[in-house]
């Protein structure tokens, strides 16, 4: 079947195979875009937005009832491993498709095309606070764009509201996020976070009087961009006491990794942690600017391996760990956000040795310690995160971990 403009897509739910009726069929559209006349491109347009919408649609419906059976840890991993979603998109679309459930017109709505998930998520972060009538916003949510609609969804809670907006501004602060990422289109560090309006305000006070004084030092004949100005304001406060970029930097360390030529005695292939090369002027401006700490492990005054002398992981030996693993094995979070995990855990035996250590960011740890996930290591050498090998079909009821413990006390995690 073909279409000769728009594009289409359809379950297929009359094959006897299960497998395919659970595909969905795209139909592309047979004119070509040179033939198409400018209205018909237009149509074409609407038609592919029409056709996201309803994707989303069902996609959410499937993430919420796998969501259900399989729990939120191993739909994310649909989404990070098979989906190729980032961490942070993967677990907002879970957390979304969980509360459209409790929007039956908007999911319809969204199925149908006729609703944005853009729009769709707004609804579902708008109902998480308890604040809004449903049926009064599904008109404006089929009519508006997400700018104009988060707007308008702000005006509906602020009417609603019984206490003058208190419980709002405190579910704000709970909400409140703030991360720090590498693109990975250019390699430039991202950051992001989102804080109630009262924080926020502050916030952009602080900044606009920094980039009002960077603004009066500028020469007027070569000025910053105004996003230029902001990022240099922010690096300032950040990494300057009082964001005097003439005064010291703050104490940071940096682990800069580098391979080192013994025949001319000098560092080649330095760079951070994740990867990030740094050139060699760059390298000799930040050894003046702040601590390195440098990536040189084996040597005869550094033992790597500790036994069971020591618990936790020296800070040499996280340095090491860092550079081996780079980030979580389980879902590659920063490193800075990890902690040095046993694998053979300590207190069953297991020494605080590198090859018997790996990184793991809290959510991850937590799921090797409570949910019996599993730390394997690759034919490279290389250690990754696994789910458990389980039949089950729904998560484990939580008094199960308990009786576990209670019958492997052996078994408890640091």
């Amino acid at each position: 079947m073909s279409h000769p403009l728009g594009i289409l897509f359809a379950m297929d739910t009359t094959a006897m195979d299960r497998r395919v009726a659970n595909r969905v069929r795209v139909v592309m559209p047979t004119l070509s875009v040179g033939e198409a006349t400018v209205k018909e491109l237009r149509d074409r347009v609407q038609s592919t937005i029409c056709g996201e919408n309803q994707l989303a649609g069902i996609r959410a419906q499937a993430l919420a009832e796998l969501q259900r059976r399989a729990g939120t840890e191993l739909t994310e991993v649909e989404l990070r491993e098979r989906g190729k979603k980032p961490r942070r998109r993967a677990r907002l679309e879970v957390e979304t498709a969980r509360e459209l459930e409790k929007l039956p017109e908007t999911s319809k709505g969204l199925r149908e095309g006729d609703i944005s998930y853009d729009n769709a998520r707004i609804l579902a972060d708008a109902n998480q606070r308890g604040t809004i009538d449903e049926k009064e916003l599904l008109g404006d949510a089929r009519s508006q764009s997400p700018d104009k609609f988060a707007a308008t969804v702000r005006k509906h809670e602020r009417q609603r509201s019984k206490d003058d907006g208190v419980s709002k501004l405190e579910h704000q602060r709970s909400r409140r996020y703030a991360k720090v990422r590498t693109a990975i289109e250019d390699g430039m560090t991202v950051l992001y976070g989102r804080f109630d309006p009262i924080t926020g305000a502050r916030i952009e006070t602080a900044l606009s009087k920094k980039m009002n004084e960077l603004w009066q030092e500028e020469d007027p004949q070569n000025r910053a961009t105004p996003g230029q100005r902001m990022a240099d304001a922010l690096a300032l406060l950040l990494t300057r006491p009082g964001g005097n970029k003439d005064g010291p930097s703050q104490d940071v360390k940096l682990l800069v990794i580098a391979e080192y030529d013994t025949i001319s005695r000098q560092l080649h292939n330095a760079g951070l942690e994740n990867g990030t090369p740094i050139p060699a002027t760059e390298l000799r401006r930040l050894a003046c600017d702040a601590q390195i700490l440098p990536a040189i492990f084996r040597g005869p005054s550094v033992p790597m391996d500790l036994g069971m002398a020591r618990r936790k992981a020296s800070p040499t030996q996280r340095a090491a760990l860092i550079a081996r693993d780079r980030a979580c094995i389980g879902c590659g979070a920063k490193a800075a956000w990890c902690q040095s995990h046993h694998i053979i855990h300590w207190q069953d035996g297991g020494p605080t040795n590198l090859d018997n250590m790996c990184l793991l960011c809290s959510r991850c740890h937590h799921n090797v310690h409570d949910r019996d996930w599993q730390i394997e290591q690759t034919p490279t050498g290389a250690y990754r995160l696994r789910p458990p090998p389980t039949k089950r079909t729904r998560p484990p009821h939580p008094t199960y971990q308990q009786h576990r413990r209670t019958l492997h006390p052996a078994k408890q995690r640091k």
